[in-house]
């Protein structure tokens, strides 16, 4: 782990925990609206969870958000908290105020949010990824590998976390290629009220759409709603990206490749520390140098990928490790 910024000490979990033993205590998972099952996001965290918990032997309980509102995460958390969670995991940026407020409250639990910094509280652990890189290379093998030069990106939602998938999946393809088209559509906006990281029928009919239009890769960085779009794809016999984990057995052969965010890493590491007795203190970056972001093994597409282009994607990747190729980063402060 990259240690981003440092805004407590260790010493407070010392005098925390000091009195208790580790045994007896219990992770509270949060997981929003879209819930487990979306085979990415979600349950890459929970992957994460069931591995920390087979090392550590604490009691791992959930709750799921019932809306896309605060007040449902609300209720969630508060479920948590009676269900004596001494560290909970909220799993994505909407959970930020909620968790902001509720370490402030509970000053003796562990908060660790996912995807989203949040600075200058004493008891929460942050985590932020680099998938503007990822989707920087995915961009760039949609680039080399579009027959028609036109590509499509599909967010679940108008946000700045997806905002950076979508930067970095354009900047990628027209780094390698100045004839490309890219078409961008996002199937919900915060404002809405609803979410679209849980509407596959959305994002298949979306990709349709995309896919009738001419476009022949179309990366889906929309949860749930993902798995509609890979749908398509199969269905069209085109090509689709997947997101967060290796999903490319979604679809053998028509996954052209995943970007996948290893929030499982994360979890596992911030976890073991903790549990660890270590110190464990920010907010943490995982990107391509810290192998927290990366492009699936493509192992039903591999033969499909010239030889010449692997070896691009290989370098690609290295020039952007070595600072040689900068990837543009909605998320970074100005």
């Amino acid at each position: 782990m990259k240690k981003h910024t440092t805004t407590f000490f260790f010493v407070l979990f010392c005098l925390l925990f000091s009195t208790a033993s580790w045994a007896d205590r219990t992770v509270g998972f949060l997981v929003p609206v879209s819930g487990l099952g979306d085979q990415s996001f979600n349950d890459m965290t929970y992957a994460g969870l069931i591995q920390a918990r087979a090392s550590h032997d604490f009691r791992l309980i959930r709750e799921q958000s019932e809306g896309f509102t605060e007040k449902s995460r609300k209720h969630a958390m508060d479920r948590l908290i009676d269900r004596d969670a001494d560290i909970i995991v909220a799993n994505g940026w909407e959970y930020r105020d909620v968790v902001a407020e509720y370490s402030r409250k509970y000053p003796k639990r562990i908060f660790i949010i996912h995807d989203f910094p949040l600075e200058g509280l004493p008891n929460v652990i942050s985590t932020i990824y680099g998938q503007h890189e990822g989707s920087f290379l995915a961009g760039a093998l949609a680039g080399w590998m579009s027959k028609s030069k036109k590509i499509g990106f599909i967010g679940g939602m108008d946000m700045p976390v997806i905002r950076a998938f979508q930067v970095g999946f354009r900047a990628g393809a027209e780094y390698v290629t100045s004839e490309i088209q890219v078409s961008e559509m996002f199937l919900s906006t915060p404002e809405s009220g609803d979410s679209g990281f849980n509407n596959p029928k959305l994002g298949f009919k979306t990709a349709n759409r995309m896919y009738n239009d001419g476009i022949d890769i179309i990366f889906g960085a929309a949860g749930l709603s993902g798995n509609g779009i890979i749908q398509a794809a199969r269905q069209q016999q085109k090509f689709v990206i997947g997101v967060d984990a290796d999903q490319d057995h979604m679809a053998k052969g028509f996954v052209l490749t995943s970007v996948i965010k290893r929030l499982d890493m994360a979890t596992i590491n911030i976890l073991d520390n903790i549990f660890n007795g270590k110190h464990v203190q920010g907010v943490y970056s995982f990107g391509l140098k810290e192998a927290g972001v990366s492009l699936s093994p493509m192992t039903y597409t591999k033969h499909l990928i010239p030889e010449d282009v692997q070896k691009k994607i290989e370098s690609l990747q290295q020039q952007i490790i070595a600072g040689e190729v900068k990837v543009p980063n909605p998320l970074e402060k100005n």
